[in-house]
């Protein structure tokens, strides 16, 4: 192995014997400084092994914080509570009323956002009001197991606020949610030929109605003439 890195050495990069042994000299001494160094790392890292003491050291760091708890306790000194005057309300005795409530009110309850609480006011005016818990449920979108675990917060307050004037509106107005083109194009022409309806069980008598459409619209119908 020896001559042969000799052999590399002299031949190959071109150097003189002195020059080698130069290099064999230094890589000597390289060695010598790294293996005394470590040799003082170590001795370094006994020393500092042999004067820690967890005892002493514990007893000085216990004996700190003491200190530093009296510190905070002069500076910070507990505060005064009075005794309050006022009850905060059950979490189950709030309500909402569900055709006056704002976006903010819907937005309060668990699991309504923003967006949510835009769809349920829209759909409240598309309808004129709701009438019935149930309606939430028709909400796009809307969990029917939410709805069962608040009912008991909702209410109704003024119920359904506009009504269709079945024999007043005209043919673009006559327009709900629960009213489908064709039963709306009916009743209109029913309502050309015969004039004015009365009341819910005249209009039951037009045969070709659906009467499990207008039974569902049935809150929002007004008869005057």
């Amino acid at each position: 192995m020896l001559p042969r890195l000799k052999y590399y050495l002299r031949f190959t990069l071109g150097m003189t014997r002195a020059e080698i042994r130069g290099v064999i000299v230094l890589c000597i001494l390289i060695g010598l400084g790294m293996g005394v160094d470590a040799i003082l790392r170590y001795r370094d890292r006994q020393e500092t092994i042999a004067y820690f003491k967890p005892i002493h050291f514990e007893v000085i760091y216990q004996r700190m914080e003491a200190e530093k708890k009296k510190r905070l306790a002069k500076q910070y000194p507990k505060p005064y509570y009075f005794k309050a005057t006022w009850a905060p309300r059950k979490q189950d005795d709030w309500k909402i009323d569900m055709n006056g409530a704002d976006s903010l009110a819907w937005v309060a309850l668990p699991g309504i956002g923003p967006g949510f609480a835009k769809r349920i006011l829209k759909f409240k005016d598309q309808l004129g009001g709701f009438y019935q818990v149930n309606q939430l449920k028709e909400v796009y979108g809307m969990d029917t197991i939410w709805v069962e675990r608040y009912r008991k917060r909702f209410q109704l307050g003024t119920g359904v606020y506009r009504k269709l004037q079945v024999n007043r509106l005209l043919w673009q107005e006559f327009r709900h949610p629960y009213l489908p083109y064709a039963q709306a194009k009916l009743f209109l022409n029913y309502r050309k030929q015969h004039g004015v309806v009365k009341d819910f069980d005249e209009l039951s008598q037009i045969k070709l109605l659906d009467m499990r459409v207008w039974e569902r619209l049935r809150p929002y119908l007004a008869f005057d003439p």
